[in-house]
């Protein structure tokens, strides 16, 4: 039966946990705070223990510093029982650093490959879900039943580092879609527009995106439509906009949605959910809160 190591911390890697648990043995350590555990996984306590005969070792965290720490460790990686091994890096990750990432590890024998999990809403993997894998293709068959228990959509990005850009844009784009329709929601609002009726026409009309699909209707009624951080959020937008100035790809727009993200963070919290975001725009319109009256 197929071994997995898992290093990770947040709520994908949660997810991720459990998804994988549900089929095969999981070994796990937690990097960072926060919990992250499985009544049907093992803990273990340090790197070499995680990766000692697994077949496939899977990092997913929120850290940018617990997964440069784990990566740049050399102990586990000396060990006989790292060689051949695939490493499948399902963190946020700047595209630059896994090819240089997967460069250092290749002398130790090690596949490094990027599979990072792009969702707002883990209870709707199936709908709006992907991974985004980076990586050769004899890599992506080796690990791709692995993968589709965690989400069964797996798009081939290209090579090492292809996944992490990849989400870089879909994220990008996600959050300035939200931002744009929360915005102009307020102000249809304020003009006595309903939500649902708003949601109708933009998602039969040009004015269509993923936020105005899911969101709008949920603003109804006010139900939650994500779990992913107003942090994360950030912190992905933050990556996108220094890649696009690495590459001479003006990246304005994201820029201000970052901008935007920051300023949320500070004022409600980076654990605070995205879904939180409509908030600001009902405070500072004067709409009345989802609920009241």
């Amino acid at each position: 039966m197929t071994t997995i190591g898992l290093a990770g911390s947040g709520e994908i890697a949660g997810f991720v946990l459990r998804q994988l648990a549900s089929k095969y043995t999981v070994r796990v350590l937690r990097l960072g705070d926060g919990l992250l555990h499985c009544e049907r996984s093992e803990k273990v306590a340090d790197v070499s223990s995680l990766t000692k005969g697994v077949d496939i070792v899977v990092l997913c965290t929120d850290s940018d510093t617990a997964r440069h720490a784990l990566l740049q460790r050399t102990n586990w990686l000396s060990t006989n029982s790292a060689k051949n091994q695939i490493v499948v890096d399902m963190s946020q990750g700047d595209p630059d650093e896994t090819r240089l990432f997967a460069r250092d590890l290749s002398e130790f024998g090690i596949t490094f490959v990027d599979a990072p999990l792009h969702t707002e809403n883990t209870e709707a993997i199936e709908e709006a879900s992907a991974i985004f894998f980076g990586g050769a293709e004899a890599a992506l068959e080796s690990v791709r039943e692995v993968l589709s228990t965690i989400c069964p959509k797996i798009i081939h990005s290209g090579d090492v580092g292809t996944g992490h850009a990849m989400r870089l844009v879909v994220s990008a784009i996600a959050a300035c879609n939200r931002l744009i329709t929360y915005e102009c929601a307020s102000m249809g609002a304020r003009n006595g527009l309903a939500m649902g009726d708003m949601a109708t026409v933009l998602n039969k009309s040009s004015g269509y995106n993923s936020a105005s699909a899911r969101v709008l209707p949920a603003l109804a009624v006010n139900e939650r439509t994500a779990d992913v951080t107003l942090g994360m959020w950030a912190n992905d937008l933050r990556k996108a906009s220094a890649l696009g100035m690495r590459y001479g790809a003006p990246m304005l727009i994201a820029t201000m949605a970052r901008s935007t993200l920051d300023a949320a963070s500070n004022r409600l919290g980076e654990s605070s959910s995205i879904d939180r975001l409509a908030e600001i725009w009902e405070v500072d319109s004067g709409l009345p809160a989802p609920g009241a009256g």
